[in-house]
């Protein structure tokens, strides 16, 4: 009996080997090793289309995840506020460090100035007095014979004490000039020393502030830029390009440069944030504000409404920096719904309803 069990399996086995390498083989016109590698790729193909559909379905549960929905009377108590996303152009910026300069070194500068010039004013009167003096002694002796040549030698002593000082007072002020320029520069030092400067008058009744703006080591200032703008928080205004400076930070080694902008509620001292445009071809995408975005898990994210109570979470890490906010290439799109305030009680709520539902399970 268990010989005749085994005979039928072989027997079976034999009709089943006959049967791939020769009948169909001869009907699909492919050879065996063909046939196996279809088999073989057929079930790959299967494998991966499960994976895909696994990866779907992972991709659904996570934007489930990221969403949240809200009772209408729920969110405008907490003063949640949208805003239709547009698209708009930008050119790109590079970020750098803006300081509101302390003018009382200038006024000091301007003040020696003042007195060196005085001086030199008082010296040369006295220079030409004396040499008049010398003058007219002279030519008292060519003449009657009548003046001692000690009072013509001590005239001429004191004359020549009068040019000496009156050099040296010369020297002073093109000290002055030369500490102005490495300081300050042509262009602002020409305002501290100018007798009537409108630049320095606006500066002295506040109306401008002077800035020194300071590069990222790697970053330099194009030709082009006359520019830039500067702020904290969301105030952000124009800065316009004054001259080079000579002086650096002392943390940042960067390239310096002068700014003066309208000095609204800015104070002496003051850090501000600056973004200085670049050559490169202006971006597109849409602007997100600063307010809208909050933080979780190390990480920016807004929200956009899907419906009049639903609410996606969205990620926004790939978005270019600009002032008062970020820019948007992709993932977000023109004419969808942005919440511009209200954003962290969403998060909150999407949270607290992520906790409800552990809770259920």
């Amino acid at each position: 009996m268990k010989l005749r069990s085994r005979f039928s399996f072989w027997f079976v086995a034999l009709i089943i080997i006959a049967t791939l390498v020769f009948v169909v083989p001869v009907a699909s016109k492919s050879s065996v090793i063909e046939i196996l590698d279809g088999w073989f790729d057929d079930y790959a193909e299967a494998v991966e289309d499960a994976q895909a559909d696994d990866d779907d379905d992972d991709d659904e549960l996570e934007i489930g995840n990221l969403m949240v929905r809200v009772d209408g009377h729920i969110g405008g108590y907490a003063g949640v506020e949208t805003s239709v996303l547009v698209e708009t152009s930008f050119s790109p910026e590079i970020k750098a460090l803006a300081r509101v300069v302390d003018i009382r070194p200038m006024l000091s500068l301007r003040a020696r100035y003042n007195q060196a010039l005085a001086a030199l004013n008082v010296a040369m009167v006295s220079e030409q007095a004396d040499a008049k003096e010398l003058m007219r002694l002279k030519s008292l002796v060519k003449g009657a014979g009548s003046v001692a040549t000690k009072n013509v030698n001590y005239a001429e002593a004191t004359w020549r004490e009068s040019k000496a000082k009156l050099q040296g007072l010369n020297f002073d002020l093109q000290a002055i000039r030369e500490v102005s320029s490495q300081t300050w520069g042509e262009e602002i030092s020409a305002w501290i020393l100018a007798t009537k400067s409108e630049q320095r008058q606006r500066l002295l009744s506040h109306q401008e502030s002077l800035l020194l703006l300071t590069l990222p080591v790697s970053a330099s200032l194009s030709k082009d830029v006359n520019i830039i703008r500067v702020g904290s928080n969301e105030q952000v205004q124009e800065a316009h390009f004054v001259s080079s400076a000579l002086v650096t930070e002392q943390l940042i080694q960067g390239e310096t440069y002068f700014f003066k902008t309208a000095t609204g509620n800015l104070r002496t001292g003051m850090q501000l944030d600056a973004w200085v445009p670049k050559e490169n071809e202006p971006l597109k995408g849409v602007f997100i504000p600063n307010q809208a975005i909050v933080w979780s898990v190390g990480q920016p994210w807004i929200y956009i409404q899907i419906e009049d109570d639903l609410y996606q979470r969205r990620s926004v890490k790939s978005g270019v920096t600009i002032a008062g906010g970020l820019l948007m290439e992709q993932e977000v799109e023109e004419g969808e719904i942005l919440v511009v305030t209200g954003a962290q009680m969403l998060l909150s709520e999407e949270f607290r309803w992520q906790i409800l539902d552990e809770d259920d399970d």
